[in-house]
């Protein structure tokens, strides 16, 4: 399971997003920032919501969902 933790925006917005958190590194966001431990929440307040979620972090973490559900190997008929 991915942790989500705020930090700031990666998209030159100001404000706070969601980032997901990499396994690796206990300080490090998928996107490559790195976040303290605890941070603020962001804002519940944005008209989009989409726009409270660290765009970068959630490209990633789809390519790692898709690396992890495609199968090992495929079988073909020869």
């Amino acid at each position: 399971m991915y942790e989500m933790r705020a930090g700031p925006s990666t998209t030159g917005s100001s404000g706070q997003v969601w980032h997901v958190m990499a396994k690796h590194d206990a300080r490090a966001t998928l996107c490559g920032r790195k976040l303290a431990s605890h941070g603020p929440r962001p804002s519940d307040q944005d008209d989009d919501p989409t726009a409270r979620y660290c765009s970068p972090c959630m490209t990633a973490f789809r390519e790692i969902l898709d690396i992890n559900s495609a199968p090992a190997h495929e079988h073909r008929p020869a």
